[in-house]
């Protein structure tokens, strides 16, 4: 199956005289193959307007661009997709092309693995590399997160994602156990801890207690 799509989404602002904000077009053809994967390709046509100075990589101390300009910038895209009924699956997305002043290239990907009906993993990575003009700052950005939940029972459940990013100096843990005790009434348990990457010190820590039930009336 192949498919051709335009997409356009617009903003204005009422309180600007309906001024043009921000709007992308994007363009792009989409196959489906006979084993359920999917390849896309197409354009993406943006513009955005800064009322307030901004740094795209949110460096400490970084120059930000400047506020009351308009931007327009073009990228490319890219997206393939594993067929998701097999028992390992991915996904791949890229783009490059302006953005803002400069350049960026982006890639995510997501890695599935099941083991039904008890266990299924999960990987994400997405990569940003921000190239702008001096004096502006430019970076590599990393986000990755892997996931794991098992099913012990109908009613018991177990859930764990570590997530690490550079941009923000974070590796996260969060673990939450799930006991579904009555139709849509559950009890959660939660644990949380965040520790600064470059010096592996705990930034916090948290232990909650959540209930939830369905009054029947």
């Amino acid at each position: 199956n192949h498919a051709f799509k335009v997409f356009p989404i617009a903003f204005w602002s009422p309180k600007r005289d309906f001024k043009s904000t921000d709007y992308d077009v994007t363009t792009s053809w989409t196959a489906q193959f006979r084993n359920q994967s999917e390849l896309s390709i197409g354009m993406m046509n943006s513009f955005t307007f800064l009322f307030d100075s901004f740094d795209p990589t949110g460096t400490n101390d970084g120059t930000p661009l400047p506020k009351d300009i308009g931007y327009h910038y073009n990228s490319a895209l890219f997206t393939y997709e594993s067929d998701s009924r097999k028992r390992f699956a991915y996904q791949v997305k890229s783009s490059l092309g302006r953005f803002f002043n400069g350049r960026r290239f982006s890639l995510e990907s997501m890695m599935t693995l099941r083991f039904q009906p008890k266990v299924f993993l999960s990987l994400m990575l997405n990569y940003d590399q921000i190239n702008l003009p001096d004096p502006y700052p430019s970076a590599d950005i990393w986000l990755l997160s892997p996931k794991i939940e098992i099913t012990f029972s109908k009613s018991i459940f177990w859930s764990t994602l570590v997530q690490y990013s550079n941009q923000r100096d974070n590796l996260g843990f969060n673990s939450r156990l799930q006991w579904r005790f009555s139709r849509l009434s559950d009890l959660f348990i939660v644990y949380n801890d965040n520790y600064f990457v470059n010096s592996f010190q705990p930034r916090n820590r948290s232990i909650n207690l959540k209930l939830t039930y369905w009054l029947n009336l």
